[in-house]
């Protein structure tokens, strides 16, 4: 039982920090994020701030996934397999989800 909650407690950690990322992205955008930065009276001139979003996420998901592999193999050489497997299952779960949201959006 203390190896199972261990276990959790180690997963919602991380996903508790992936979410504070995205929500300090998601806030940091939304305060700054000016669509009419552009605009005068001769013209309506919106820029594109939901492509620089989506990039600002990929990259922070892409170096938060580069942390959880590192800490996986960190994990494996302190012989600590229980919590390496968890973060390998979490980066495959959640690599699936993404495989797969995409393949529904074409």
């Amino acid at each position: 039982m203390n190896n199972t909650r261990k276990i959790i407690l180690h997963l919602v950690i991380r996903i508790g920090i992936l979410v504070l990322l995205f929500g300090l992205v998601f806030l940091f955008w939304h305060f700054t994020y000016d669509p009419h930065k552009y605009c005068d009276e001769t013209g309506h001139r919106h820029v594109d701030g939901g492509l620089g979003f989506f990039v600002l996420i990929f990259l922070i998901t892409q170096m938060f996934y580069l942390g959880l592999l590192i800490e996986m193999i960190y994990l494996f050489v302190k012989k600590q397999r229980n919590l390496a497997f968890a973060n390998l299952g979490f980066l495959i779960i959640s690599l699936c989800i993404v495989a797969i949201y995409m393949f529904l959006m074409n």
